[in-house]
Parts: structure tokens; sequence; C-alpha cells
């Protein structure tokens, strides 16, 4: 008796595993890449002329995949992040929003026939951190290398950094961001930010 309960509790705990294992965030980041595609051919003709389009293709399609809070506190820094009052993170988060917005959508609007590759991913995707590599394919022209670093929370990823051509666009923030602390406060920086200096 004994000996059948321990199988059923091992067999309990191994179909538990298998519900509970993380699955790869390849499929969701295929998807969200496709559909902001399908948006970009539905509307090429007013690409270059009407951006609102792509701003809201990347809000609604990327936007949800993304730990913006994450991020938030990343670029700022724990000392920085911890020191600002939350009315001042509250505000940050709702402009960096916007600036990562129009960081991912503005080089879309040169779009022609363009389609993303997904590359397998490289080693275990039990960890807390995940990077999927993927190619824009260009028919006119050379191929962009675009990277997603991702991390799981929920039971689920989270994008926190995305890198073109190996350029963090997370770092890159957290140099500008840190020139403008060096001498300015957060009202400083976030002030800058609305007029896009630090864009």
């Amino acid at each position: 008796m004994r000996k059948i309960k321990i199988a059923v509790l091992f067999i309990i705990w191994s179909v538990a595993q298998l519900v509970f294992a993380q699955s790869s965030p390849t499929p969701m980041l295929e998807n969200t890449a496709n559909q902001i595609i399908s948006t970009l051919k539905q509307n090429k003709t007013s690409l270059k002329h009407n951006h609102q389009v792509i701003y809201q293709a990347v809000e609604h399609y990327l936007l949800p995949n993304v730990d913006l809070t994450g991020m938030s506190r990343s670029v700022l820094g724990r000392e920085v992040w911890n020191k600002a009052t939350p009315a001042e993170r509250k505000e940050f988060g709702r402009v960096f929003t916007k600036l990562v917005i129009r960081t991912y959508a503005n080089p879309l609007a040169e779009y022609t026939d363009e389609t993303v590759k997904f590359m397998p991913i490289r080693g275990s995707i039990d960890g807390p951190f995940v990077r999927v590599n993927s190619v824009i394919v260009r028919s006119n022209g050379q191929n962009i290398a675009l990277s997603y670093s991702l991390v799981s929370k929920n039971n689920g990823w989270k994008i926190y950094d995305l890198s073109v051509e190996g350029v963090s666009l997370l770092q890159s923030f957290r140099s500008q961001f840190g020139q403008i602390l060096q001498n300015s406060s957060m009202q400083v920086l976030i002030a800058e930010m609305r007029q896009n200096k630090a864009a």
C-alpha cells in the first residue's frame, strides 16, 4: 500500500513538473513580430507620414510583453530608483514607456518588405533569464541582428532589453540618463525625456 502511495505521489509530482515547466518564449516573440509586421503591411503607403499607426501597433502588441517596471528600475540604477518618490517613479515610467515605443517604432517607418527570422535558443530555458536572437531579413539591404533578453515572471516571459546589432537599448538609456543625473534631479531628467533630448 505504501509503495502504491509513493508511486501515485511520484506520478502527481512528475505531471506537476510538466505543467509548470517553462515553455519557450520564441512563439510569443514570433506572434508579436508577425502582428506588428501585418499592421505595417496593411498601412505601408502611409507609414512615413503617419507614425501613430506604428506607435499604436508597438504599444498594442509589444508592450504587454515588456517588463517596463524592471527596465525603469534598471536604467535609473537602484540608488536613484530607491530615492525617487512614488510620484516620480510613476511619471518616469509613463515618459519612459513613450520613449521605448518611439525607439522601437521609429525605424519601422522605413518598412518595405522585411520579415523576421528567429534563431534556435542556445542553452536551457529553465533559468530566470534567456536570450533569443533574431534577424530582420531585408530584400533590398543588409540584414539586421535583433536580440531579445527576457526574464521569467509569474510563469511567463517578459522582455527587459533589446539589442540591435549588438547595441543594448538598456545600456544606451542607462548611459544617457546617468550623464543627466550626475548634475541634475529626476525632475530635470523627466523634463529632458519629454522633450526627447534623452532619446
